[in-house]
């Protein structure tokens, strides 16, 4: 048997020493059809990788105008330091050296490049706005620090920072945003948030050809690069003087300023203070600094405009005049005295005059802001009724402006007492302070402003911070849309309320009657939001011309105490100023008395509240 295995080897040998050559040329053949054909656009696609770097070039953002075409919000040039982490990985003197010259410890380095980890040839934001020193000496060693690019960008700029609660400010994408490998800024709060769609505009894709170091030795064509297309500029509706005026005429103080063109919903002015530096956030944001603004007890990120909620105070009680109306509680024949105090139950409810005003008609009791007539409505007409006729006037709901995080304030309903309190656990006493705009009501200066335009005008207006957007390279516009709904109010009623405020300013008695213009009538209601936490806060809310609304304003002091000492001549200022703007010369008392010139009013103002919650209030009112 062995003889026989022996001569069949000796006899093929040398057929299967030719078999096995001839099988492995076959694999080997296969594999390079596989590798050259099959599988030829991957390996190309990787050959290119390590060839091509994709470099996305971010676009310009737009530009933001006042309505009167001033540039409130502007770019301009800077130097940015990036690094592509995959590079400075393989390189580690860079790091060393990079963390010397920026004199930036070496842990947040690492941090700055690998945001998106280390294994990426997409760059990485170390510094913005890169001072000349620190540039000319990364100029001059450069070509040692592999890795690392310097890049001529725009940084944004805030002429007229008193606006920063309307503009809000610009950050760095994260990483979740940018799986694209896209770079830049994005809004981050305010206008630059709200339209960052249109303001941001669309990056740009060019080749760049790198050797073996990863530095660039040319721009390719093929692929053939993407064209970046710059942000569209916003218009907006503010007039950015006025919005300055209204920085001046707050001072120190804290607190809100709105005002808005009733006819059409267009912001006027909006203001929130304290502020802050938005230019501080469009660059890689210290920890210091960040930590710093966060424990600021001031709270300058909040936006009192459109987050603040306050209780109203006195300016609720025109919602209280018109419930009262409607519900057959008030005709012209009723009357109510006020002896400084009322009575409920075991306790004494006060008049903010603790002499009281005597007897007093509807009218009077606006005018010289009586509490005991709000008192004895209020209970008449119960939490459900009170409740219907705020949400007619848009209180407990969004007003629905361009802007991020607005508040809805709360509308208390028997359901929310329930809730908070226990089925038939509140109090006539509760019920009392809800009607003069205590207790568990709370409002915003938006929602005051839009409320005040109502009255004046019979449309509850959506507000509008921007007019109009305007593309730079085409020349296309779009604009914004008006938007309203009618006051759910007959005009004979909503009409005595105007009476009433025209009263508060105009006549002897009335709460801000030192306050009245000899050249324009302006109609208004004073008031005091009760705070827990420390003096009270000064309201007011208003609108002018009587005859022909142009402008409505609302304006909360922070521990301002009383709304006719330092609310309400900020409010009739700003009213002053705008329609004497309007209508200059020496015409004036007449002309603004005309039909309004709609060409003369795309100046508008806005301003931002922040939010700040306010606790129950006491049983005792001092609001006038």
């Amino acid at each position: 048997m062995n003889q026989q295995k022996n001569y069949w080897w000796e006899e093929n040998r040398l057929r299967v020493f030719v078999l096995v050559i001839m099988l492995l040329f076959a694999l080997i053949e296969v594999r390079l059809l596989w590798m050259q054909i099959i599988n030829r656009p991957d390996f190309a696609k990787a050959a290119s990788a390590n060839r091509i770097r994709t470099e996305i070039i971010e676009p310009i953002r737009g530009r933001i105008y006042d309505r009167h075409g001033k540039l409130i919000v502007e770019n301009r040039p800077s130097y940015t330091l990036y690094a592509y982490p995959y590079s400075v990985k393989r390189n580690i003197e860079t790091l060393e050296l990079l963390s010397e010259i920026l004199e930036l410890d070496i842990t947040e380095l690492r941090k700055r490049i690998a945001v998106r980890g280390w294994n990426t040839f997409s760059p990485a934001v170390v510094m913005r706005d890169v001072p000349f020193d620190l540039l000319a000496k990364l100029e001059a060693i450069r070509l040692d620090i592999p890795g690392i690019e310097v890049h001529l960008e725009a940084k944004r700029s805030y002429p007229y920072p008193e606006s920063v609660h309307i503009l809000g400010y610009v950050g760095e994408r994260t990483s979740k945003k940018s799986r694209s490998g896209r770079l830049g800024l994005i809004g981050k709060r305010g206008i630059e948030k709200t339209y960052e769609g249109w303001l941001g505009g669309e990056p740009g894709i060019k080749y760049n050809q790198v050797d073996v170091t990863g530095r660039v030795t040319g721009v390719l064509s093929d692929p053939v690069p993407i064209p970046v297309k710059p942000g569209w500029d916003a218009i907006l509706n503010i007039d950015a003087e006025l919005q300055r005026y209204a920085y001046d005429l707050m001072g120190n103080r804290t607190g809100a300023v709105v005002a808005m063109d009733p006819t059409n919903g267009q912001v006027l002015a909006l203001l929130s203070v304290p502020d802050y530096d938005p230019s501080i956030f469009a660059g890689v944001l210290p920890k210091e600094i960040w930590a710093k603004i966060q424990s600021d007890t001031t709270h300058p990120l909040l936006n009192r405009a459109v987050q603040g909620q306050y209780p109203p105070g006195s300016t609720y009680k025109m919602v209280l005049l018109a419930a009262g109306w409607e519900e057959g509680i008030i005709e012209n024949s009723f009357r109510t005295t006020c002896y400084g105090t009322f009575r409920i139950g075991r306790r004494n409810f006060n008049c903010w005059n603790h002499a009281g005003h005597g007897s007093l008609d509807w009218k009077e009791s606006l005018q010289r802001s009586c509490d005991v007539f709000f008192y004895t409505v209020g209970l008449e007409l119960g939490v459900k009724v009170m409740e219907k006729y705020s949400r007619i006037f848009g209180f407990g709901s969004d007003t629905h402006i361009d802007l991020d995080g607005e508040l809805s304030g709360i509308t208390p309903s028997i359901e929310y007492m329930n809730r908070k309190y226990g089925v038939r656990k509140w109090t006539r006493g509760q019920l009392a302070n809800i009607a003069i705009g205590q207790g568990d009501v709370l409002v915003t200066p938006m929602q005051l402003a839009v409320y005040t335009g109502a009255i004046a005008t019979g449309r509850i207006q959506k507000p509008r911070l921007v007019e109009k957007l305007h593309n730079p390279t085409t020349g296309d516009i779009n604009h914004t849309k008006e938007s309203s709904i009618p006051l759910n109010l007959p005009d004979a009623t909503r009409n005595k309320i105007r009476e009433a405020m025209r009263l508060v300013v105009n006549e002897p008695g009335g709460t801000a009657y030192w306050l009245r213009k000899h050249d324009i009538v302006i109609a208004g209601k004073t008031g005091t939001s009760e705070n827990p936490h420390g003096e009270d806060h000064g309201v007011f809310v208003g609108f002018a011309p009587f005859d022909n609304p142009l402008i409505a304003v609302a304006v909360i002091v922070e521990h301002g105490e009383h709304g006719s000492t330092s609310a309400a001549p900020v409010a009739c200022s700003l009213m002053e100023r705008y329609i004497h703007d309007l209508f200059p010369g020496p015409r004036q008392r007449r002309v603004w008395r005309v039909k309004k010139d709609t060409t003369k009013t795309d100046s508008l103002r806005t301003n931002e509240i922040d939010m700040k919650q306010i606790g129950d209030s006491t049983s005792h009112d001092t609001t006038r």
